[in-house]
C-alpha cells in the first residue's frame, strides 16, 4: 500500500522529512518510518484519524528531519565532499568488512619481520643491507606503526558507505606524518644526532598533510565517526 493511499497526512509528513536527503536514504527512511506509523495504529486497515495520532506520536516533521541528519548524509553533505576528487573516487569503490584478526595478526607479523630483517636484521641473521645491529626498537616500531594502521582500516571498514570514504580520506592525511616519523627512526636511524634534520623532516611532514587536508572531509568527519549512512 503506498503512502498516498494511506493517508496524505502521512505523504505530507514524509515529504517534509526526507527533504534533504539522498534518494537511497530518503526511501530507508521513508520505509522506516511508515513501518513505524503502522506499527502504531490500531490493528486492521488504519484510517487517516488513527495515522494522524502517530503522526503525532512520532513528532514534528521538522525536528525529526533534524535528528535524521545527525544520522544520514544530507545531499548537501553529499556535494560537499565530492569536491574533493579522492573522496569522490572512495564513494564509488566497493568495501570489503574486516577479516578475521587472525589475518591481520598473521600479516603484521610477516611485514614486520621482513622489514626488521632489511634495517637492522634478526639475532642469527644480519641485516640484507649494512652492518646495522639487530635491537628491539625497530620492531617495536614497526609493529606500532602497523597495529595502529591496522585498527584505523579496521574501524573504517565498519562503517557505511560514505562514512567509510570520510573516514578513510582523514585517516590517509592524519598517518602521513606518524609514517615519517616512525620510517626515520627504523631505517635512518643516525637521524636522531641531527635534530634540526629530523625537525626539518617532520616539519615537512606536517606541512605537507596541512596543506593537503582534506577540508570537506575534515568538516564532516564528526558525523562519520558516529556512523552516519
Amino acid at each position: 500500500m503506498t503512502t498516498d493511499a494511506l493517508s496524505l497526512d502521512l505523504a505530507a509528513y514524509l515529504d517534509t522529512v526526507t527533504a534533504p536527503f539522498p534518494e537511497d536514504s530518503a526511501a530507508r527512511i521513508r520505509a522506516d518510518l511508515t513501518g513505524h506509523v503502522l506499527d502504531a495504529t490500531a490493528p486492521g486497515e488504519p484510517d487517516a484519524a488513527s495515522i494522524r495520532a502517530a503522526l503525532v506520536a512520532l513528532g514534528p516533521a521538522d525536528e525529526v528531519r533534524a535528528a535524521l541528519e545527525a544520522q544520514f548524509f544530507t545531499r548537501a553533505d553529499v556535494a560537499w565532499l565530492e569536491r574533493d576528487q579522492r573522496v569522490r573516487r572512495l564513494l564509488t569503490e566497493r568495501t570489503r568488512g574486516p577479516g578475521p584478526v587472525w589475518t591481520a595478526v598473521l600479516r603484521v607479523g610477516v611485514i614486520v619481520g621482513v622489514l626488521t630483517w632489511l634495517a637492522c636484521g634478526w639475532p642469527g641473521l644480519p641485516a640484507l643491507f649494512g652492518p646495522r645491529a639487530f635491537t628491539w626498537a625497530v620492531p617495536a616500531l614497526l609493529a606500532l606503526e602497523l597495529t595502529l594502521l591496522e585498527i584505523g582500516q579496521r574501524v573504517v571498514q565498519r562503517r557505511s558507505v560514505r562514512s567509510a570514504a570520510v573516514l578513510r580520506r582523514v585517516f590517509e592525511t592524519l598517518v602521513a606524518p606518524l609514517g615519517v616519523a616512525v620510517n626515520l627512526l627504523v631505517f635512518v636511524p643516525g637521524v636522531i644526532a641531527e635534530p634540526v634534520l629530523l625537525a626539518a623532516a617532520l616539519g615537512g611532514a606536517l606541512l605537507g598533510a596541512y596543506l593537503k587536508r582534506p577540508r570537506e572531509a575534515l568538516i564532516l568527519a564528526g558525523k562519520a565517526w558516529r556512523g552516519a549512512r
